[in-house]
Order: structure tokens, then sequence, then C-alpha cells
């Protein structure tokens, strides 16, 4: 049975931006909103205007920019290596940042058992002098281990939308090709 160390030590609420929005009332949540809105449709009227969706004839029109691509010379190989790159780094950036908090040592907290049977949890560093061949580490309450539990990043919903978009555009121009 593995246990969840809660690392949030600012309240019940969340911290950071969740924090500040469950903070606000149900007006102010509706003008936030609002604004927002707003702000999507002040920014997507001139990109409509220029051509961007395809249905007004202007200089963001989808046939001109791929117009002007040919004219640079971009295939759809190139377009197919770019979206291919995009999905191998949307899919694997989190095992590269993990990868390297580990070798860095951050993200490592105490093992040690409390009285209630519960872990530390406590942020560790990690020492070593020239006499030790292993790594000892030391958290906060003072405490001395040989060994840390690691917490990766794990991908969110966001991460993941973005890599199954990558993995459409890398389809659209698989079959485009042909």
């Amino acid at each position: 049975m593995s246990e969840t160390i809660e690392l949030n030590m600012s309240g019940s609420r969340g911290g950071g931006l969740r924090g500040w929005w469950l903070s606000r009332s149900f007006i102010q949540k509706r003008m936030l909103r609002v604004l927002v809105s707003m702000l999507v449709w002040a920014i997507c009227v001139p990109l409509y205007y220029l051509g961007l969706f395809g249905s007004v004839d202007g200089p963001l029109n989808p046939a001109r920019i791929g117009e002007r691509l040919a004219g640079l010379g971009a295939t759809r190989t190139h377009s197919m290596i770019l979206s291919l790159s995009f999905l191998i780094i949307s899919v694997s950036w989190n095992w590269v940042y993990n990868l390297v908090s580990l070798l860095r040592g951050s993200r490592l907290t105490c093992t040690r058992t409390n009285a209630g049977g519960s872990p530390c949890g406590a942020g560790v560093t990690r020492s070593k002098t020239k006499n030790q061949k292993q790594a000892v580490y030391i958290c906060t309450q003072g405490h001395r281990r040989a060994d840390a539990h690691f917490h990766p990043i794990r991908k969110g919903t966001l991460s993941h939308s973005i890599w199954v978009i990558s993995l459409v555009f890398c389809i659209i121009v698989l079959i485009s090709s042909y």
C-alpha cells in the first residue's frame, strides 16, 4: 500500500491560481469569465478579417500561407518532420524533466516514518563527502537517511490534449501526402 504525501502546505483551498480562483465570489467569477470571453472575441475578430479561419480572403488565409511556404521550398516532408518533432516533444517532455530533476536531487522528500507510521515528508538535500561512496539525504527536520522519495511530475489534461492534437496533425499531414 502506497501513501500519498500532500505537498500543499497553504491550506485546503489550494495554492496559487486555484486558491485565488476559489476565494472569488460567484459574481466575481462570472465577471472574470465574461472578461475572458470578450478578450477572446477581441482577438478572434481581427484574425477572422485577416483570413485565418479560411472564410475571408486575406493575408492569413490557409491557402495563401501554403503558397508562401511552397514558395520558400517547404514540402510535405518538412511539415511531417515538424509535426513529428512536436509530437515527440509533447509526449516526452515530462520524462526528460523528471530525469533531470532526479539527477539534480530536487523533488525529493524524507522517507523516515514518524511515531504514527506516516512518513516525515519534509524536503531533503543530497550531500556527499569525499570519503562517502553513497549520497546521504538530510531533511529539514534533521533526519539523515540513505534513501529519499522522488515525486515525479505527471501529465495533466492540457499536456495530454497537446500531444493528442499533435498526433492528429501528424495524421492529417500523413493522409494529405497521399
